[in-house]
């Protein structure tokens, strides 16, 4: 227990009284609630950890009450921490999860397993452990197939899939080794009843069994893995859902959970030292994108509206920017980030020159990330080939391609064979031809300003909450029009 008393030594300087004085009382409520309050060490709980800056804050205040608890008890819980990574995190975002944990004496404590989830792999954490190539290629379907189902919607195209990966990840780490019990969440109560909503209101959607309300965590887990095969059977079609898409329900032993968000406040600003000085958290100039500081997404984000504008509605790509700055900026205010974290993310999009060094920065991400070159994005955009070439027409006019439209019809609604077109296909959208002819027997999804439909995947983005309605010019009608803009 050496490393948890040097661990105590050393945090407690950088913790307010106010901070203390809650763990202390977060301590006393997390015994009540373990299955085996006489030998703390039998119990094991799960804290997730995303990388960014709540979720170390709140590694830190976990394993501060661990070590409250050694120091009162002469015994404390075993804590396993656990990562989801996917394409959208670079190397920082691991850098920063070590640092964190060498801070907090993490390494080497056998009351602590730190585990990374790249997909259904699930292995203990190292620094420099490389993500499996069919993760990345994984996460790269998942952002072609939505993004041309959706039209390229910002949090449809990157969040729809990765949540739902998240929620797997739960499940993986929560069966792992002969499981947990109990599960560590800063959501509050009212949050976690709205989650579950949330899952049955899902299972609704697509026709999904719900599970008994009294199944738990692993009946939660059920439900979604029900979501998830329907949603991905409805993007991929049915028969090429695979096992990387679905959900792990069936678990060792089911779970509690405890929430700490009565006890403490997220605001990195009440405890910015405790992550700048202490755990010496950096907010790297990709991963701190926006309202997110573990996830390059919202970058992206930014520069497929930008695109859009540029090349959709005959605009500049500026523009198309500036919308996206206005919007995430605001969400970053709803989040509490510190004024001075917002500024910074304002400076970066100040003007064209910096626009163009982030348009420069955007490019190289989405090809290092999901190895997507601008034009592949420019027509995951159009959306040309989805709902039998409904907006072929527009694509192939306004970005200037010399192809026909009635051979793309022959070769992906026909199912003719035309290798030289299959391969132009192929290369102008990043999607296999498999893939293409997937999207073109596929609907649009249409927003809420469209003609409603009530196919499911329209619904999930006419209740996405982080959204706004717009207005635009739009350089092709020559008027301006509302529009919904959504992200991170």
């Amino acid at each position: 227990m050496n490393n948890l008393s040097v661990m105590m030594e050393n945090i407690e300087v950088w913790l307010s009284p106010s901070i203390i004085h809650s763990a202390r009382n977060c301590a006393r409520r997390l015994i009540d609630t373990l299955p085996d309050k006489e030998t703390l060490r039998n119990n094991r709980v799960l804290l997730a950890y995303g990388g960014g800056k709540d979720s170390s804050y709140m590694v830190a205040y976990v394993r501060y009450i661990q070590g409250l608890l050694w120091q009162e008890k002469g015994d404390t819980f075993r804590l396993r921490i656990s990562t989801n990574r996917h394409a959208g995190m670079n190397d920082c975002v691991m850098e920063n999860i070590d640092r964190v944990y060498r801070a907090l004496q993490i390494q080497g404590d056998e009351m602590v397993e730190c585990l990374l989830t790249d997909g259904l792999l699930i292995r203990p954490f190292e620094r420099h452990l490389a993500m499996p190539d069919a993760v990345r290629q994984q996460n790269r379907n998942d952002v072609l197939m939505n993004g041309h189902r959706f039209q390229a919607d910002a949090r449809s195209t990157f969040c729809n899939a990765c949540n739902l990966s998240m929620v797997n990840s739960f499940g993986l780490a929560a069966h792992y080794d002969g499981g947990v019990d109990l599960i560590i969440t800063g959501d509050s109560p009212q949050e976690q009843t709205a989650y579950v909503a949330w899952a049955r209101h899902l299972s609704r959607l697509f026709a999904a069994p719900e599970v008994e309300k009294r199944a738990g965590f692993s009946g939660f887990l059920e439900t979604l893995d029900g979501v998830a095969e329907r949603y991905f059977g409805n993007i991929y079609g049915a028969e090429n859902v695979t096992p990387g898409h679905r959900i792990t329900h069936q678990l060792a032993r089911d779970p509690l959970f405890f929430n700490i968000y009565q006890d403490t406040a997220y605001e990195a600003g009440a405890h910015w030292t405790l992550l700048n000085d202490f755990m010496h958290f950096r907010f790297d100039e990709l991963m701190f994108s926006f309202s997110e500081s573990d996830c390059g997404n919202p970058t992206l984000m930014a520069h497929i509206r930008g695109l859009r504008a540029e090349t959709l509605l005959q605009r500049s790509y500026a523009e198309g920017i500036r919308e996206y700055v206005r919007f995430a900026l605001g969400l970053m205010k709803q989040k509490d980030f510190p004024p001075h974290l917002i500024t910074e993310m304002a400076a970066r999009y100040q003007d064209d020159q910096a626009i163009n060094a982030q348009r420069e920065r955007a490019t190289q991400f989405a090809s290092s990330a999901f190895g997507l070159n601008t034009g592949q994005l420019v027509c995951m955009i159009y959306s040309p080939f989805t709902e039998q070439g409904k907006h072929l027409a527009h694509y192939l006019a306004q970005e200037q391609l010399a192809l026909d439209a009635s051979d793309i019809d022959a070769l992906l609604g026909g199912n003719q064979s035309n290798p030289s077109l299959a391969g132009r296909l192929e290369a102008l959208s990043g999607l296999t031809l498999a893939q293409l002819r997937q999207c073109w027997r596929s609907p649009l999804v249409t927003s809420l300003l469209e003609k409603k439909r009530h196919d499911p995947l329209s619904r999930i983005l006419r209740y996405d909450p982080h959204k706004a309605i717009i207005q635009v010019n739009n350089g092709v009608l020559r008027d301006t029009v509302s529009e919904v803009i959504s992200g991170r």
